[in-house]
């Protein structure tokens, strides 16, 4: 989304989310923004990069020549990634309303499920008194028997 007041230079790259997933380096990320305005600074050592100039008399030379570049660059990023923060934000928001709602309807399977084991437990208890009625009622039945 570059503006034209943007210089084309500053705006080299577009982040997205998947600039984030896996293994997410801050340095390659760093890398990959200024490589393109400071193609000096390429690489790991700075042994290449050219001494600064020697201040003029009565001029000041920037210190940093490509700092407006950069500005701009890091400016750029910034709002870039304040806008895929909010979409992460949004993404976040709507997998914790799909969360809360799975978690309702497991809650509520569960909820039905405790009640058919109550039922269970109840019929079975039913069964064992009965069992055990019988079970008196033979031994009555052996006693008299016996007599």
């Amino acid at each position: 989304m570059p503006s034209p007041n943007d210089p084309p230079a500053a705006l080299p790259l577009t982040l997205d989310l998947e600039d984030f997933k896996g293994d997410f380096s801050f340095d390659a990320l760093f890398g990959s923004l200024v490589d393109e305005l400071l193609p000096e600074f390429h690489g790991d050592d700075a042994a290449g990069v050219p001494p600064p100039p020697p201040p003029l008399l009565g001029a000041a030379p920037p210190v940093f020549p490509a700092v407006d570049e950069l500005l701009g660059l890091f400016k750029h990023s910034c709002k870039e990634l304040v806008d895929l923060r909010r979409q992460i934000d949004k993404r976040l928001q709507n997998l914790k309303k799909e969360v809360a709602t799975q978690d309702a309807k497991h809650r509520k399977t569960l909820g039905e499920l405790e009640k058919g084991v109550d039922g269970l437990f109840d019929s079975f208890a039913r069964l064992d008194s009965r069992i055990s009625s019988v079970g008196q009622t033979a031994a009555k039945i052996g006693d008299h028997l016996q007599v």
